[in-house]
């Protein structure tokens, strides 16, 4: 089953240079789904290396794009309300 992916159009770039460059390495086209797989087992196959790196501080440009995620409704929420949500959900 296909599923669409959203990503950012500087990391679709690099993706595509990278799909060329295993292409003249490999001598044959790779689909991006390929690519996409590949990508998953190298991160599984060094995941203390991901692991290592999910844990550094988030830099400002990630800090200021999460802050743009959130949406301002006026509702307070806390904490233990959400774990709750969260976990109802899960179960």
């Amino acid at each position: 089953m296909a599923t669409s992916l959203k990503i950012r159009d500087q990391d679709k770039k690099r993706l595509d240079r990278l799909q060329g460059e295993l292409m003249a390495r490999r001598g044959r086209r790779l689909s991006q789904q390929e690519l996409v797989s590949w990508l998953l087992n190298l991160g599984e196959s060094h995941k203390e290396r991901l692991l290592d790196d999910a844990e550094r501080p988030l830099t400002k440009r990630e800090l200021a794009a999460l802050d743009r995620l959130c949406v301002k409704t006026g509702v307070r929420t806390r904490e233990e309300e959400i774990d709750r949500a969260i976990a109802a959900e899960a179960r």
